[in-house]
C-alpha cells in the first residue's frame, strides 16, 4: 500500500457473507456478549458536524450530509470486540488492504474500538478518517492529509 491511501480507488465489491466456513454468532451467543441497539454515527471534525457515515452502491463507507442517508448500525459485541453491523443485513463494517472502510460479510468483519471519541480499526490501528469531502470516501488511517474525526452515537 502506497502511503496515501486515496491513491488507489476501490475497485471491487466486497465478497458475500457465505464464503468460506466461518458464521456469523448465534443469537444466544450475542445476547451473552452484552446489549445492543439501533444508531446512526454523526462524524465532527474539530467541533464541527460534517455529516454522517453512509454508503455509496458498492458498500464502501462515505459521508453523506444528510441524515436520511445515514446508515443505520448496531453494535455487534462478540469474544470481547465490537462490531457494527447495517441494521437488518448481514454486512459488518471493516477495513480493507487499503484502509477503505466498507461493509463485509461475517468471514471478513474487523472489529473497531472507541478511544476519546474516535472510531479505531482493530484491523490496522488507525483512526477513522476522511481524506477530502470531494473524495467522500472513509477510511482507517490516520496519517498525513487525511482529516481524522470524532464520531457521536445518535439514537436511530
Amino acid at each position: 500500500m502506497s502511503n496515501n491511501p486515496a491513491d488507489s480507488s476501490p475497485i471491487t465489491d466486497f465478497p458475500p457473507a457465505t464464503k468460506g466456513a466461518s458464521s456469523a454468532p448465534d443469537q444466544a451467543t450475542l445476547l451473552a456478549a452484552g446489549p445492543s441497539g439501533f444508531f446512526k454515527l454523526a462524524l465532527y471534525h474539530q467541533g464541527l458536524r460534517l455529516g454522517w457515515l453512509g454508503q455509496n452502491n458498492s458498500e464502501w463507507a462515505i459521508l453523506v450530509a444528510n441524515e436520511n442517508q445515514a446508515l443505520t448500525l448496531e453494535n455487534y459485541p462478540y469474544n470481547n470486540v465490537t462490531y457494527y453491523r447495517v441494521k437488518g443485513s448481514d454486512r459488518y463494517m471493516s477495513v480493507s488492504k487499503n484502509a477503505y472502510i466498507g461493509f463485509y460479510g461475517w468471514l471478513y468483519a474487523s472489529g473497531f474500538t472507541l478511544s476519546d471519541g474516535h472510531l479505531v480499526s482493530d484491523y490496522n490501528k488507525q483512526k477513522l478518517s476522511l481524506y477530502s469531502k470531494d473524495n467522500g470516501y472513509l477510511y482507517a488511517w490516520d496519517g498525513q492529509d487525511y482529516t481524522v474525526l470524532k464520531v457521536k452515537f445518535e439514537a436511530a
